[in-house]
């Protein structure tokens, strides 16, 4: 039997995409996961993190990651369907993974209907969902999902950094060196796509600057 897992990484960033990846194993390679010591990506350091993701690159059964950029964050977010976002493309996961059985990290408050609003959308109906919140830590197959995410977020975020030259910290709207390059750097155009401008952090920023119109 194969399991599959999905989970998220940079929801909360004001910088750079959203990543949710997707991973199944046969079911057989559980034992393996579990002696890779393999653990929700957060408690792990980066530099383990890459081991592990090549290392579950080499044994699963399939996988398939989403990058959906800072302008589509926006127009959902605006309309207060940000959950409605991950779940779309959470199905689209679903469709492309080879598992029967697939538990997700619910971003709803609601976990039920979550797993409603991905099940109604599959067009194959054989696909069990379920969704649980802290699926991340709980279950070792969405762990790993949430290491293919964090990793590919975070090659990403260098990208980033690369193209813009300058440092723009962790990227969250708490770093205040995320701030403060938003403050000097948030009119220049070819940032702006790396930008999530409907986020408060940067709608306070606009505000104290009199500007009146989100830039996207």
């Amino acid at each position: 039997m194969f399991l599959g897992g999905i989970d998220e990484a940079g929801r909360g960033s004001v910088f750079g995409p959203l990543v949710i990846a997707g991973v199944s194993f046969d079911s057989q390679k559980i034992d393996t996961l579990e002696n890779m010591c393999i653990m929700d990506s957060k408690k792990i350091s980066p530099k383990r993190r890459e081991f592990l993701y090549e290392e579950i690159l080499k044994i699963c059964e399939s996988i398939f990651i989403c990058k959906i950029n800072c302008n589509t964050i926006d127009k959902f977010v605006k309309i207060n369907k940000l959950n409605n976002l991950e779940s779309k493309f959470m199905t689209i996961i679903a469709e492309n993974l080879n598992a029967k059985k697939i538990i997700v990290d619910s971003c709803d408050i609601n976990p039920a209907r979550f797993n409603e609003e991905i099940k109604k959308n599959l067009t194959d109906k054989g696909v069990c969902i379920y969704s649980f919140h802290k699926a991340d830590v709980d279950n070792i197959i969405v762990s790993s999902a949430s290491i293919i995410a964090k990793v590919t977020r975070d090659n990403e975020i260098l990208k980033i950094k690369k193209i813009i030259g300058k440092d723009i910290g962790s990227g969250y709207p708490s770093d205040p060196k995320t701030k403060l390059f938003l403050n000097n750097e948030y009119k220049i155009v070819n940032y702006k796509k790396y930008i999530r401008f409907s986020w408060k952090t940067v709608k306070l920023i606009l505000n104290n600057n009199n500007q009146k119109k989100l830039f996207c």
